[in-house]
Parts: structure tokens; C-alpha cells; sequence
């Protein structure tokens, strides 16, 4: 479904379903567009109140629907100022999550920074007091928190996929944008992600193209940089010239088998599903299950996020997946690191 939503958007569905569609989803984004600029004017006229919690908030977002990188951003920033010696948490509203358990983000960011506390609840207030009072949390992540004006934040961090900075131009739901470009003039800072997957020369003109908003020492470029490919009890896996079957829910497959090629394996075929997949695998995996009988793998393998979903199934090969982590690349890297250190000492 999320495929073919965004084949109609991007035009490239094509036909009068998808003609017509387009129109509905054209009026439906005039509507969306006037609540989201109503909004805006309110907080910054002071006409909606702006809580703020008694210790530094820094939030993490993004101006598009879709995956631009935040969980290994939220990561590398928890990580960071654990280093510092400080004591992060991180403030998620869960979003995804099958009814009673986790999501599959909060299942990663607690896979990978053990010890930092995760706190879920829509209400992200209620979530930072108890962060502070349970954990003693001296600075706050607020994951996804762009668009949540209510809770104060001292530093408004922006992600934009280096590989499509803008999405689909147009508001929601007839493109991808959740804001207009020019509500980047509220962010901080600016994070291209996945800068690996493009050349310098575009990684540069996008940069260029956001210092109409945002001051050009502000813009920092990151790469997602792989781990590695691990088993189900975490230990890492030879994996040269292997052939394989692939699988995830995600927003970009090609992106991942562009990944699984260049770490030499052999992606023989691919079942892919919506991002934010619940599994049941008796009914998700007929397919694979036909595929490795008939082409005999050496394993299956996914992402993390949709790993930690599937941590208790036993498929009739191996099950493995890739780890990846976000860094900013350059020398820019420290005076990232110097900033969120410093940003947690004022306060």
C-alpha cells in the first residue's frame, strides 16, 4: 500500500484512479496545509503556551513523512552526551507499536544504548518530569519533536535525506512535506543523512540550498556507516560471497540491498513489507519459506528494527541482520559533539 501511495504522489501511477486520487489528496493537503500554518502563528505569537522542563531539551525531527534517519541520529546524539558524562534520556511517543508492546525504534535505541532510560508517552511533558524525577535525566531527547511546539526545547534539530533533501514537494498527504521548507528558519541545526549514498557534488548543492534558512556552520553532514552483519545471538558473521534472502519493512528496499551488495553478499530475492511491520510470521513468510526451498540460502537477513520484532523466530536458516550507526562526518564531527556538551553545561 505505502508503495503505490507514494507511486501516485510522485505521478508516477498513472490512469484515472490514480488522476483522481491525486485531486482528492490535492484538497485534502489545502486543508492540512492552513491547520499547520494556523498552528505555527499561535506558538509563535505566544497565543499557545510553550511548557519548559528544568533541563536542557534537545529534539530531533524532520519537515517529511518518512524515514530520514532518526533513530541512528537519536542514538549517536544519546551516545554523545553519555560520553560527556552526562545523563540522557530519550522521550518517544512510541509511535508504530503493536497494541501492548514496544515499538520497533524503541526496541532498537534500547538495544544499542542500554543504558540510557526510554521513556514513552504521548503526553512528551508528562514523559520529561518522569524522566527527571525516575532516571534523573539532566538533559532530554525529545525523538520526533519538530511538530511538538508544546515542550520547550533549547536546541531544534532537523534531518533531511541527502538522497531526496525535500521529499515529494507538497503538503501532506498530497507530498511529503509535514511543514513547508520555510519552517527550517525555527531549526537549530540541519543534518543531511545518508550522505554515503550520494555524491559530494549533490550533498553540497543541497547545503547550499538550505542556507536560505539555516547559517551555513549549522549544516552538518552525516553518513550511516554499517557495523556489520550479526546472528541472532549478536555475534558478528562472515558473510563474502553469501548468497541470501532479504526482508523488512521499510521506506527504501533498494537503499538496502544497495547496503547487503556492497557488504558482498548476493541478495538472490527480496520480500518486503510497510514500514512499522507487525509480523506474524506464519502468515508473512509463505513466500520466503517457497524462495529457500527452491534456492537454498545461506541465510535471511534484515534490518535491526525489523529484527528486534522477530528475536524469538526460528526460520529454516539463519536469521541475520545489519547494524548500522550514524556519525557526522569531518571535522565538523567535534565541534558537533563540543556543541551538545556545551548546550547541556548551560543550564
Amino acid at each position: 500500500m505505502q508503495q503505490w501511495y507514494n507511486r501516485v504522489i510522485t505521478g508516477e501511477a498513472v490512469g484515472v484512479l490514480a488522476a483522481l486520487l491525486r485531486a482528492v489528496l490535492r484538497v485534502v493537503s489545502v486543508i492540512y496545509a492552513r491547520v499547520v500554518e494556523w498552528r505555527n502563528i499561535a506558538y509563535d505569537r505566544g497565543w499557545k503556551q510553550v511548557t519548559r522542563l528544568p533541563v536542557p531539551v534537545i529534539s530531533v525531527g524532520n519537515i517529511t513523512t518518512g524515514g530520514t534517519g532518526k533513530t541512528p541520529t537519536v542514538i549517536m546524539i544519546a551516545r554523545c552526551l553519555s560520553e560527556a558524562g552526562l545523563k540522557p534520556a530519550i522521550l518517544t511517543r512510541g509511535y508504530g507499536a503493536a497494541k501492548g508492546r514496544r515499538s520497533d525504534e524503541v526496541m532498537v535505541m534500547e538495544q544499542e544504548c542500554p543504558s540510557v532510560p526510554v521513556v514513552i508517552n504521548p503526553d512528551r511533558i508528562a514523559g520529561g518530569q518522569e524522566a527527571i524525577a525516575r532516571h534523573q535525566a539532566n538533559v532530554l531527547i525529545l525523538d520526533d519533536g519538530f511538530q511538538h511546539r508544546r515542550l520547550g526545547r533549547d536546541l531544534d534539530i532537523v534531518l533531511l535525506d541527502a538522497t531526496s533533501p525535500l521529499g515529494v514537494p507538497g503538503m501532506f498527504p498530497r507530498g511529503t512535506w509535514r511543514e513547508g521548507p520555510a519552517s527550517l528558519v525555527r531549526a537549530h541545526h540541519i543534518i543531511l543523512t545518508r550522505c554515503e549514498q550520494v555524491s559530494g557534488e549533490l550533498t553540497d548543492l543541497a547545503a547550499g540550498l538550505l542556507t536560505q534558512w539555516v547559517n551555513p556552520r549549522r549544516i552538518y553532514k552525516q553518513v550511516t556507516e554499517v557495523l556489520g552483519v550479526f546472528d541472532q545471538n549478536g555475534n558478528p558473521v562472515e558473510v563474502a560471497d553469501q548468497n541470501v534472502l532479504a526482508f523488512a519493512g521499510i521506506a527504501n528496499p533498494d537503499g538496502f540491498v544497495r547496503t547487503l551488495s556492497d557488504l558482498g553478499l548476493h541478495v538472490s530475492a527480496g520480500c518486503w513489507f510497510d514500514d512499522h511491520h507487525h509480523y506474524a510470521p506464519e502468515l508473512d513468510f509463505p513466500e520466503m519459506l517457497k524462495l529457500t526451498a527452491d534456492r537454498r540460502p545461506a541465510a535471511w537477513v534484515t534490518t535491526s528494527k525489523d529484527w528486534v520484532k522477530l528475536r524469538a523466530f526460528t526460520p529454516p536458516v539463519p536469521l541475520w541482520h545489519v547494524r548500522i550507526a550514524a556519525r557526522i562526518t569531518g571535522v565538523a564531527g567535534e565541534l558537533w559533539r563540543q556543541s551538545l556538551a556545551d548546550l547541556a553545561d548551560k543550564k
